[in-house]
């Protein structure tokens, strides 16, 4: 089951949509939570509504949902002022990674890499670099004031903008807090087809302003579980994909992994971006 096939191994886009099958604990739209869909027009805000309109408790239970959530308050919002990691938070980082590699998405990346030659170390070494690249500080304005991990799956504050904020957890956790003033969802102009937004669909658009930081678009995945995201990823990464075609859910999709070189280091690739682009044919 968490062994890649040679299809999913000579064609990224299958072992996408493997992981995707290998998600045992996303959510179900419509059952496990409800969103308020309104669609953003104009410049100013459009709901007083907030974007969940519910989230089932059992959500908190799952091991990686859960520690997930203690990382949520150990960041910095604001580029440029130096990350201060102390041993409980190192402590928080290293409960997650483990936790995420006791699941599918994650065991199927580990063995798609080492099928790969992409990686070659044992499991325990597999933890160890993704502690490495996920939550290693590095220099995106200022010294050690940014990490893969914060702007993927937290998102900062820059220049008085809101970037990235591209995970649905961290969404609905601002949300629930007062710091994120959900403004509506934002359609793509281009498109023909499907003018109204689907409550069923695991990935949305939206508008909305985080501590009066605005962002004007941000897309995300929603009700998909914490070690989807990494694993796929992280998958990306390894192999070195900007760029990935697939379609998730009936949803056509460009996932986007872009690397990150910090200015003045000694020229690691690193994880500048990571997040889902909607393709509308």
């Amino acid at each position: 089951m968490t062994t890649p096939t040679e299809k999913e191994l000579s064609n990224v886009k299958f072992a996408l949509e493997k992981l995707w099958e290998l998600d045992e604990n996303r959510l179900e739209p419509g059952v496990d939570y409800a969103l308020n869909l309104t669609l953003a027009r104009g410049r100013n805000d459009n709901t007083s509504k907030k974007l969940f309109q519910f989230v089932d408790g059992k959500v908190g239970k799952l091991p990686t949902y859960q520690f997930f959530y203690h990382l949520l308050d150990n960041y910095i919002p604001q580029t440029g002022i130096p990350e201060e990691v102390d041993n409980h938070e190192l402590k928080e980082n290293q409960a997650f990674i483990k936790a995420c590699l006791q699941t599918s998405p994650m065991i199927y990346t580990y063995n798609y890499l080492k099928a790969k030659n992409k990686f070659t170390g044992n499991l325990a070494e597999f933890e160890k670099q993704l502690l490495k690249i996920w939550f290693d500080l590095y220099k995106r304005e200022g010294t050690d004031d940014s990490s893969a991990f914060e702007h993927v799956f937290i998102g900062e504050v820059r220049d008085g903008e809101a970037k990235a904020f591209h995970n649905w957890v961290t969404f609905y956790f601002y949300e629930k807090a007062g710091k994120i003033d959900y403004e509506g969802v934002v359609l793509n102009k281009k498109s023909k087809n499907n003018q109204e937004p689907d409550p069923n669909s695991h990935v949305i658009s939206i508008r909305f302003t985080f501590e009066g930081a605005k962002k004007p678009f941000s897309t995300s995945f929603v009700g998909t579980s914490p070690e989807f995201e990494l694993s796929m990823y992280t998958l990306l990464f390894y192999i070195n994909r900007q760029d990935t075609r697939v379609t998730l859910d009936d949803v056509d999709l460009n996932i986007k992994v872009y690397p990150f070189f910090e200015k003045g280091g000694d020229g690691t690739r690193l994880i500048g971006s990571a997040f889902p682009m909607i393709v509308n044919n």
